[in-house]
């Protein structure tokens, strides 16, 4: 749903945003679900983290575009918090995730990584 909002809400942006915040978060919506995907075909714990932080990594450059966005006028204040409170819901599920990762590690044998 986050990368759907996405795409609807940047049609309305300026043309010259075309390659700049357009572009970003685009990639940043993609990359969200992309890296939680990639996880899953990943067998190492480490590689497993590695590929949520990375989706973290990305809702948080997400948010700073949502600000600017809404500084510049081209979201406003209802979608602002529409889409951080989306923010703060996938950040809560990858937190989550890392978390239950590292619960498993623990107490996993060594043999199976």
């Amino acid at each position: 749903m986050l990368c759907q909002d996405i795409y609807l809400v940047i049609k309305k942006f300026p043309a010259e945003e075309k390659y700049n915040i357009i572009k970003h978060l685009r990639e940043n919506a993609r990359a969200i679900p992309s890296n939680i995907a990639e996880r899953f075909y990943r067998f190492h714990y480490q590689d497993s983290i590695r590929f949520y932080i990375i989706a973290r990594g990305c809702l948080g450059e997400m948010k700073s575009d949502l600000y600017l966005s809404f500084d510049q006028s081209y979201i406003n204040r209802t979608e602002l918090n529409i889409g951080l409170q989306k923010l703060e819901t996938i950040l809560i599920m990858l937190n989550s995730l890392i978390k239950q990762i590292k619960i498993k590690k623990f107490i996993s044998p060594i043999t199976n990584n």
